[in-house]
């Protein structure tokens, strides 16, 4: 079983992940209604939070290492494979964020890129940008 901050940086439907620097967003939107019809101006109605949206890019590369410096035996193919099988699913999943909170999710959105670098050294290499919502 995958260990965050140990050997990946989120865990999604059991399988751990490595993300790219920079790339991890959590969104916490508030629902509210404008009334402009109202005689006195536009009143605001706050319905309070909505669902928490998450955003990162996941580095599915091989040879990736884990905190304590060991190579993480898991193939770039095989991060690539386990994100389309969760994508797949239309039951909510299980999400393990960076801070070790598990979350019950559901996967939006999933696109991959191919690095100028991995084409040019022929080795296998995706960037995958994933957006998880609240189940």
């Amino acid at each position: 079983m995958p260990q965050v901050s140990e050997d990946c940086t989120v865990i999604l439907d059991g399988h751990g992940y490595f993300l790219k620097p920079g790339s991890y967003r959590e969104e916490l939107p508030k629902l509210v209604e404008v009334a402009p019809e109202a005689a006195a101006g536009p009143p605001v109605v706050d319905y309070g939070s909505g669902k928490q949206v998450w955003h990162f890019t996941v580095l599915a590369q091989s040879a990736q290492l884990n905190r304590d410096g060991t190579v993480n035996p898991t193939p770039a193919a095989t991060y690539r494979v386990n994100l389309r099988r969760s994508y797949a699913q239309a039951g909510p999943l299980a999400y393990v964020d960076p801070y070790g909170v598990t979350h019950a999710v559901r996967f939006v959105t999933l696109q991959e890129r191919v690095p100028e670098a991995a084409g040019r050294w022929h080795t296998a290499l995706w960037e995958l940008d994933v957006t998880l919502v609240e189940a």
